[in-house]
């Protein structure tokens, strides 16, 4: 039986040139994959959320409002923030830690400046312990045990702290 084709003096598949372009090619994507996924996964834990409240707060009487959360990105658990309130003089309560237990809706925290003392309960409307879009705090203006009206003319302000990195998530200020 004879052959039919015959052999080839060179038989390579690809050219040197086009085997080298597609190396450098596979290298360089496979090292941008890994930049993005390095980058990706090293900063989750150290980056402050963004957040808002929504709208004015709600003046339910003279000694009580309410501040209604907006969206909070990536979602946050209550107990890993913080909530200051700025009162009279522009002074600031110490940070006060949340502690919401896992089920429930209602937390009271209670920041003292100067002489008055302001209790925020917190109502988690989805019970999950994380802040959602509709969740409020309403501040209440103590002095003693006595609810108090706030002081006219003065400006509050109540801030939501990121407890890891002590940022600010979002604030809101009013003057009743």
């Amino acid at each position: 039986m004879k052959k039919i084709w015959k052999k080839r003096k060179n038989s390579e598949a690809v050219s040197p040139v086009i085997a080298t372009i597609l190396m450098v090619a596979i290298t360089v994507v496979l090292a941008a994959v890994l930049y993005v996924m390095v980058m990706g996964f090293g900063t989750t834990g150290n980056q402050t959320p963004t957040g808002s409240f929504v709208g004015n707060p709600s003046t339910l009487n003279t000694s009580a409002d309410q501040l209604t959360f907006g969206v909070v990105t990536p979602s946050t658990t209550w107990v890993s923030c913080k909530f200051t309130v700025t009162g009279a003089g522009g002074v600031s309560s110490t940070p006060v830690a949340l502690t919401l237990a896992s089920g429930a809706s209602t937390q009271i925290v209670a920041a003292t400046v100067g002489g008055a003392t302001y209790k925020m309960v917190i109502t988690d409307l989805a019970a999950d312990g994380k802040i959602s879009t509709g969740d409020y705090v309403t501040v209440l203006s103590y002095v003693g045990a006595v609810l108090t009206p706030y002081t006219a003319a003065t400006t509050y302000t109540v801030t939501l702290l990121f407890t890891s990195t002590g940022g600010s998530i979002t604030s809101q200020s009013w003057t009743p």
